[in-house]
């Protein structure tokens, strides 16, 4: 469900597969947490095989987003299928979360 490569410039990027929902989200909750706990300040959670996402799930990259930019992180996600990019822009989380369509435009976020 998840694989976690390492960029040149230090970005955890956690490659997510599948429906984020329901007791995915639990899954996903640890491995961010475990991103963390890692220190890693810098991710990139691309959603290109990501088909939908619930509440929980967005409650998740949210809190985590903050807890980044309290030690001076971020987070950005990648490529979101239309349905999550949908759904970011109806809860207008596309106004505090950077998206980005490539991995060079995530990664040159961070620079």
């Amino acid at each position: 469900m998840f694989e976690i490569t390492t960029d040149a410039v230090n970005t955890a990027v956690v490659h997510v597969q599948g429906k984020i929902i329901g007791n995915t989200v639990t899954e996903f909750r640890k491995e961010i947490e475990q991103q963390l706990q890692n220190g890693n300040n810098k991710l990139i959670i691309d959603l290109k095989n990501v088909p939908l996402l619930d509440s929980t799930a967005l409650g998740v990259i949210i809190v985590t987003m903050q807890i980044l930019q309290r030690s001076g992180g971020k987070l950005v996600l990648l490529n979101p299928q239309k349905t999550v990019s949908s759904i970011l822009e109806v809860t207008r989380l596309t106004s505090i979360l950077e998206v980005y369509e490539t991995k060079e435009a995530a990664l040159n976020a961070f620079s």
